[in-house]
């Protein structure tokens, strides 16, 4: 089974979220996106290839029956990666029942405002409670 996601966003580009004080190796680790190497596929497929492209908010199909995935001559700034999202290192909190949300995001697209981004793609993956049925007092409790 194939699932995607497309986000699309303007004039940012979505990086690594900056960790503080959770350290280096922390969340998603740069170490895990996979990028295409290069290969060249000398086949041809019945029907061909339907490229389509998005240029100034409209999308473009072009038929062509080499592949798309002839990345030998590819020469650019950006490349596509994929990132197994069973690779993310999830943080949980083991004072309070709520974490910041923020602790679960993937990537993220920043803003000119600090603090602030565009768009944030996150992961709310299992995690293990070590304190499922156990009391909790709220973090104020007192005994006095």
């Amino acid at each position: 089974e194939t699932r995607g996601y497309i986000l699309e966003v303007y004039g940012v580009h979505f990086e690594l979220p900056d960790l503080g004080p959770i350290g280096a190796n922390g969340l998603a680790n740069p170490r895990d996106f996979l990028i295409p190497v290069a290969w060249y596929e000398d086949r041809q497929v019945p029907g061909g290839y339907t490229v389509i492209d998005k240029y100034q908010g409209k999308l473009f199909a072009a038929k062509q029956d080499v592949s798309p995935f002839n990345v030998v001559a590819w020469h650019g700034n950006y490349t596509p990666y994929k990132y197994n999202l069973k690779n993310f290192m999830v943080i949980n909190s083991v004072a309070f029942d709520h974490a910041d949300p923020s602790i679960f995001t993937v990537l993220t697209a920043k803003s000119v405002r600090p603090g602030v981004a565009i768009a944030d793609f996150v992961i709310f993956p299992p995690r293990w409670g070590v304190a499922d049925k156990t009391f909790r007092p709220p973090y104020y409790h007192n005994l006095a």
